[in-house]
């Protein structure tokens, strides 16, 4: 398997948050929104190992900005998980617990199931053409441990599940997918760098596709259904494989 040093390059939080975050629509950005966006795309991108200490003087240092902003947008990173603020501890990187893996995909099963049943009706046949071509290349690399292979999948993936978002979520759904995805950056990562975790979730994305193409919105959220209770047991066992090799 390709380690993870080697698939530095992708920036899965730059990739989630040019697909899955809001726009600020602001004629004058607050301050503390662009540390957010900041430092909620370091943390995903896994610049910070877990349980890292997050200290507000440093990051401030680094960012040129004062205590203040930088404090803010913590705290708001805490209230989607993707820092721990502790009264006694202060902020943290959180490690991800196997309670946490089955809660988030529970989350995103129940947030990506209601996009594939409202997308059937506004789908176009071009984009569900254009989704198993990017799906049909995944494949034909799936089985490589190269880096390529797995930055196919990635973005393959990544493809699917926002064309649904955009077709079938709205502003609040898409938000919060970006923030439950993020806590599972690394898991994610992993998996794509898995040739069998790729080919069982690409063969997952075909049957979701074919239920779009027939137009057949209760198969179609039932397929996503599947599909997200089968990346959450794939991402338990590899959680556990994980913690083993720690």
């Amino acid at each position: 398997m390709t380690p993870l040093r080697e698939f530095d390059r992708f920036r899965i939080g730059d990739e989630l948050h040019a697909r899955f975050a809001l726009p600020n629509t602001e004629p004058f950005p607050i301050l503390a929104d662009a540390v957010y966006d900041l430092l909620w795309k370091r943390i995903v991108n896994l610049e910070f190992p877990p349980g890292t200490r997050l200290s507000e003087e440093t990051l401030a240092r680094e960012l040129g900005v004062s205590r203040t902003p930088v404090r803010e947008a913590l705290l708001r990173l805490g209230q989607v998980g993707l820092v721990r603020v502790s009264a006694r501890r202060g902020m943290s990187i959180p490690t991800i617990t196997r309670q946490d893996v089955i809660e988030l995909y529970d989350l995103r099963a129940a947030i990506e199931s209601y996009a594939a049943r409202r997308a059937v009706s506004s789908i176009s046949e071009e984009e569900i053409s254009s989704l198993r071509e990017r799906q049909r290349l995944a494949h034909e690399r799936a089985n490589s441990d190269s880096a390529a292979a797995a930055d196919a999948f990635f973005h393959a993936d990544l493809a699917l599940h926002e064309i649904l978002q955009k077709r079938g979520g709205n502003r609040r759904s898409v938000r919060l997918l970006a923030d439950v995805m993020g806590q599972l950056s690394l898991l994610s990562l992993r998996a794509a760098l898995t040739p069998d975790s790729r080919l069982a979730a690409i063969a997952e994305h075909q049957r979701i596709l074919d239920a779009l193409a027939r137009q057949d919105a209760g198969a179609a959220a039932e397929a996503m259904e599947d599909h997200m209770e089968a990346v959450k047991n794939r991402s338990l066992a590899d959680l556990e494989r994980l913690h083993v090799g720690t």
